[in-house]
């Protein structure tokens, strides 16, 4: 068992450190930018006021995003750049865990191997999702010590509320990569199915936001479940998020294990 995550782990370790640089340059960029930010609040509050409560409130803005360094990276980075690295990285590893061995024609392999399908699923299951947790700490608590280095105030436990958010948000992505992964034959069907129900709740949760009488489309979208702004800003977290993103991790994460041993092509 611990082969396989062992051999997972050398795979995939390319991906793991190139997400993780480029998500840290960005997060190093936009901390360098802020303190030139902070002396334009009162114009940039005015300039966001100015905007549409819909387009405000589809796209995560609040009028505390350019006070404090959590409320900056909230809407510059944890809002949509960082989403979108997750999303790609979650699926790389979900699309690769079970249909990729099958494309490639390795799965054979390892199910000659002297473990059960139960440890093979466990075993791939884990080593995802061990760099997308390892991913998600170093995307944020990288953080704390660029904004020492540029003696920037920040609030630790906000950082920490976020950290909690967005490894239930990769994690709910991932457990839909690995039930796709556990059903499908070729790897480009899991991200192509995957991708697309994400994009389908990305309309729906601006569509929710602009048109009142859509309103409860919200609920439908993780981007609704996923506010980096109320976590970074207000140190909250709604319980609905911890549910709806522990349904779906609970749910796609059995389906897939059931589907995987009852699997008989592969």
């Amino acid at each position: 068992m611990w082969s396989i995550i062992k051999r997972n782990f050398r795979d995939r370790r390319g991906s793991l450190l190139i997400y993780s640089a480029f998500s840290v340059a960005l997060l190093w960029m936009y901390i360098a930018l802020y303190p030139s930010f902070s002396n334009q609040t009162g114009s940039l509050e005015q300039l966001i006021a100015s905007y549409p409560e819909g387009f405000l409130k589809a796209f995560n803005f609040d009028i505390k995003s350019f006070t404090t360094v959590e409320g900056f990276l909230a809407t510059e980075q944890f809002s949509f750049v960082w989403p979108l690295l997750v999303i790609l990285l979650s699926l790389s590893f979900s699309g690769s865990a079970f249909s990729g061995e099958i494309e490639d024609g390795t799965m054979q392999i390892l199910l000659s191997q002297p473990i059960s399908r139960l440890k093979l699923f466990f075993s791939k299951y884990l080593s995802g999702l061990l760099m997308i947790i390892l991913f998600t700490f170093i995307s944020i608590y990288t953080v704390i010590p660029l904004n020492m280095i540029y003696d920037i105030p920040y609030k630790s436990d906000n950082f920490f509320t976020l950290m909690i958010l967005a490894l239930l948000f990769a994690w709910s992505i991932y457990s839909i990569g690995i039930f796709f992964s556990s059903i499908f034959s070729k790897k480009g069907k899991v991200l192509f199915v995957t991708g697309m129900i994400l994009v389908v709740m990305y309309v729906l949760n601006i569509i929710s936001s602009i048109k009142d009488s859509l309103s409860d489309l919200k609920y439908f979208s993780f981007f609704y479940y996923f506010n980096p702004a109320k976590a970074l800003v207000y140190n909250q977290v709604d319980y609905w998020s911890y549910l709806a993103f522990g349904i779906v991790i609970i749910f796609c994460s059995v389906a897939g294990l059931i589907y995987f041993n009852k699997r008989d092509a592969i």
